[in-house]
């Protein structure tokens, strides 16, 4: 592989971007790629062999435009099409679901975690497994609405916070003193979560250790971009670009000209 070619990121929608952010700040020299899978939005109400499917296809176009690297960043994703993906690419293939796992871990003292999650990752087991295997108490929360309601800008509208404290009431009273916001639109509600949750509660939001994987693997494999020439970013969707352009000022820091609909 050369080392110029770029890295690529692929999330159901523009919540991944969040990675992205963290991926640009920790490989500065890096050109990206990210596509938006804004047709199949959300992920999190497929079928397990629909999110697989919906997973390669989106690995095979990046493929095709000669990644170096691939980043899941999403949960949904990385839940059910990780594995499959780790054994059909050529090429490293990252994920969100084991950062996150060990910033849980370390961040935890009480042993006693929630993960908040779409309905699939929860039904997959995945975190459940991983979390038991290591003597923790795991309450696995799907949260749905979520998505939607980032994907629509209502982070901040009043109805969010009746929605957080509809799924997350039953976690009063558990003792855990983490969360783990397993998907990546998650941190936009952060405050609110924060909020039903209260302060004695720590969230862990796996991008920046994602992204520090991410340097950590190229500089093994000696693939970090040693030019120092402005880096590319191109970024693509599945349907709505223009959409997905305008929400992407939510979650990316720098401007955003562009969207190529494939």
């Amino acid at each position: 592989m050369d080392s110029s070619n770029p890295i690529g990121l692929f999330d159901s929608g523009v919540g991944g971007l969040t990675v992205m952010s963290e991926v640009v700040k920790a490989l500065p020299n890096e050109h990206i790629l990210y596509l938006g899978d804004t047709a199949h939005l959300p992920y999190g109400n497929k079928s397990p062999s629909a999110i697989i499917r919906f997973a390669i296809e989106n690995a095979n176009f990046l493929m095709r435009q000669k990644i170096k690297l691939l980043i899941i960043s999403c949960h949904t994703a990385c839940a059910h099409a990780i594995d499959i993906l780790q054994t059909l690419l050529p090429i490293p293939v990252l994920g969100v679901r084991d950062p996150g796992f060990c910033d849980l871990l370390q961040a935890t003292r009480t042993k006693r975690v929630a993960v908040l999650a779409t309905a699939s990752t929860i039904a997959s087991g995945t975190f459940q497994t991983l979390l038991q295997a290591e003597k923790l108490h795991v309450y696995p929360i799907a949260c749905p609405l979520f998505v939607p309601f980032v994907e629509e800008g209502l982070q901040n509208h009043a109805a969010a916070k009746l929605i957080a404290e509809y799924y997350l009431s039953s976690l009063k009273g558990t003792g855990i003193d983490v969360a783990l916001l397993a998907c990546t639109h998650y941190p936009l509600l952060s405050t609110v979560i924060q909020e039903v949750l209260g302060t004695e509660v720590r969230l862990i939001e796996p991008a920046h250790s994602t992204a520090q994987m991410a340097a950590q693997l190229l500089k093994e494999r000696n693939l970090l971009n040693p030019s120092t020439s402005s880096p590319i970013y191109r970024f693509f969707a599945s349907d709505d670009p223009e959409k997905f352009r305008r929400l992407a000022k939510i979650f990316f820091p720098f401007p955003i000209e562009k969207v190529e609909l494939v």
